[in-house]
């Protein structure tokens, strides 16, 4: 038991080490932060045209249904059209090339940006969606103002994206604003507890059905978690589903292995604690310890309230490693398997060293008379 227990725990960490940048619970290369990007509005208003602040500032979403307009780039240049026959970008813009992601890519060397501009449609809808610098945080470092006091609110400059539609000028303004986080002490707390009543349940000589229902618990909680998170991506809905699958692999993993458990604790089969096991490290590794973060920053990539994260995490992290010890006391507390019956000894084989068969056959004396 012991040595299944370590297995499943070293395969369980050599996932976490390998998968980690594929399964950290990101979107758009951002996850928890204390950097919070908000619209401050639109000047001057124009008909058809929305603009939000979408994937916890990562980018912008421009939602034209009136006449086309143009996104100007960091240098003037035309970077984006919007408009009825679609989204088109410029090749020549280096804009283009900068916005492939949050941290970027290099532009070509032989750009014009000055020149005239080399359109491609990417899209035949009307809504654009870009990485825009101006508007979070590039840096690796905090700035100074905010290392000196983390505790404090400081707002950036106002950032500014110019939209242009025929002859109208149209100003994007917003805040970039440091907000710290909450502490994360009470949602630990919760973790704690909730490990204490999973392990608890491992003592009882009943342990099947109350395992059960927290692994039952511990499942669904680790799901929803990860819906949330896939959902906050701004794209379509079939997209969002797309994003849960493809970012929770090793997790979805564990909610097979959470179902089999359920099914097999209810019934007290000792298959079911080796199923707990891995799914309880499972949702502690994947959901609690690397979206641990989550308990003391202010914002992350989330479709609820961030208590509701942070919730989900503190949940993930208590339960599962206490659902895993749970398990494991379970296992200890196994009655040993009876012993199987001895065989009966065979009898030894008649001949010259059974000291019966010697004795029957020595001759018997004659009877007198």
């Amino acid at each position: 038991m012991r040595r299944t227990s370590l297995t499943v725990l070293v395969a369980l960490l050599w996932l976490l080490v390998t998968a980690s940048p594929a399964s950290a619970h990101t979107v758009s290369g951002v996850g928890a932060t204390n950097w919070q990007t908000s619209l401050i509005g639109v000047h001057p208003a124009v008909p058809g045209l929305a603009v939000r602040v979408v994937e916890t500032g990562s980018k912008l979403e421009v939602s034209n249904t009136g006449a086309e307009l143009v996104v100007i780039g960091y240098d003037g240049e035309p970077y984006l059209r919007v408009g009825p026959h679609g989204v088109f970008e410029n090749l020549q813009s280096p804009a283009t090339y900068l916005n492939c992601s949050r941290a970027g890519c290099t532009p070509p060397s032989d750009l014009q940006p000055a020149g005239p501009p080399e359109w491609r449609q990417i899209s035949t809808g009307h809504i654009a969606r870009f990485h825009d610098h101006r508007i979070h945080w590039m840096g690796s470092q905090v700035p100074p103002d905010v290392r000196r006091a983390p505790g404090q609110r400081h707002e950036r400059p106002v950032w500014h994206v110019q939209l242009v539609q025929g002859p109208t000028t149209i100003d994007v303004s917003g805040h970039l604003t440091w907000v710290p986080g909450p502490s994360p002490l009470p949602w630990l707390l919760l973790a704690v507890v909730a490990a204490g009543a999973a392990l608890g349940a491992g003592f009882l000589r009943r342990w099947g059905p109350p395992l059960a229902a927290l692994v039952a618990v511990l499942t669904v909680n680790d799901v929803v978690h990860s819906v949330a998170i896939g959902f906050s991506v701004a794209a379509p809905t079939w997209s969002r589903v797309a994003r849960v699958l493809t970012g929770s692999f090793y997790s979805i993993i564990g909610w097979v292995l959470g179902a089999a458990a359920v099914f097999l604790l209810a019934r007290r089969r000792v298959d079911g604690l080796y199923a707990a096991t891995f799914a309880g490290v499972s949702a502690a590794l994947f959901t609690g310890v690397l979206d641990l973060t989550v308990l003391s920053r202010s914002t992350a990539p989330f479709d609820a309230p961030m208590w509701a994260d942070r919730l989900t995490v503190a949940v993930s992290l208590g339960l599962g490693v206490g659902i895993a010890l749970g398990a494991i006391v379970a296992l200890r507390r196994l009655p040993p398997p009876p012993e199987e019956p001895v065989p009966p000894v065979r009898a030894l084989e008649r001949g010259a060293d059974d000291p019966t068969s010697a004795a029957r056959a020595r001759p018997r004396p004659a009877l007198e008379g």
